[in-house]
């Protein structure tokens, strides 16, 4: 990773309630357009036996299905990217120009997995957490809609603004989530906070499937969130620029 990492926050009022809304909802909007788009007509007239994965009374979110994994389905190779300190300097260039928050979250989900196995970026917002998008799953991070108070690992990160690492709880809502994530037998997770103006906007999760994750990955996944914080300080600097012009 280069050094230094830019701070997230430098102190100016960036996160007024209008432009946060917007920038975040389009996002999370085309995450759940996306997997019904990208389908031809007849996988979705006959979408596969499904899975609930956040039930609606218990926890005051709606009921989210994904299709529930066939017993042969081809299981993405463990290889990670960015391979090499070039490659990883050059996506770090990448989140650094970005011209959409989309570009670097999918950026960051990349960058990311050259230090696991498997990562997903999840948004925050409006007391709900959101899968957005994810590389090495064998799951669906857009699957994942709850409560940030329903009692789990991640909303506790969202809450305190703390990074998790340590051993997946066995069992409640965070199993349900490695479940549909298709990382229900890692043996360590990390769930890191990207923060903003004194907010949680993001979620990084990350595993290192059978193996723990590390340090120094640990510590390189805490560098990417930092990175991540920094273009959504930059594009919504650019973006005032623009409506002030």
């Amino acid at each position: 990773m280069t050094q230094p990492f830019a701070t997230p926050f430098s102190g100016e009022e960036l996160m007024d309630a209008g432009t946060f809304s917007e920038l975040h909802s389009r996002l999370a909007e085309r995450a759940e357009r996306r997997p019904a788009e990208s389908q031809p007509p007849a996988a979705r007239r006959a979408p596969p036996k499904a899975q609930r994965i956040v039930d609606l009374a218990e926890l005051g979110a709606r009921v989210v299905s994904v299709p529930a994994p066939t017993r042969n389905a081809v299981r993405p190779a463990p290889v990670r990217a960015p391979a090499g300190p070039a490659a990883a300097a050059a996506l770090e260039a990448e989140i650094d120009r970005a011209s959409s928050q989309e570009a670097v979250a999918r950026l960051a989900v990349t960058l990311a997995r050259g230090y696991a196995s498997a990562t997903a970026l999840l948004l925050v917002h409006r007391s709900i957490i959101q899968g957005l998008c994810a590389d090495g799953l064998e799951g669906r991070a857009d699957a994942i809609l709850f409560p940030d108070g329903a009692g789990s690992v991640f909303g506790e990160v969202a809450a305190t603004g703390r990074a998790f690492r340590g051993a997946p709880r066995a069992g409640g809502l965070d199993a349900r989530i490695l479940r549909a994530l298709g990382r229900e037998r890692v043996r360590e997770i990390a769930v890191l906070p990207v923060s903003l103006g004194g907010r949680i906007v993001n979620l990084l999760y990350a595993d290192n499937g059978p193996e723990p994750l590390g340090d120094a990955p640990a510590a390189a996944l805490t560098a990417v969130c930092t990175r991540v914080a920094a273009a959504y300080e930059r594009l919504i600097r650019e973006r005032k620029r623009s409506a002030g012009a």
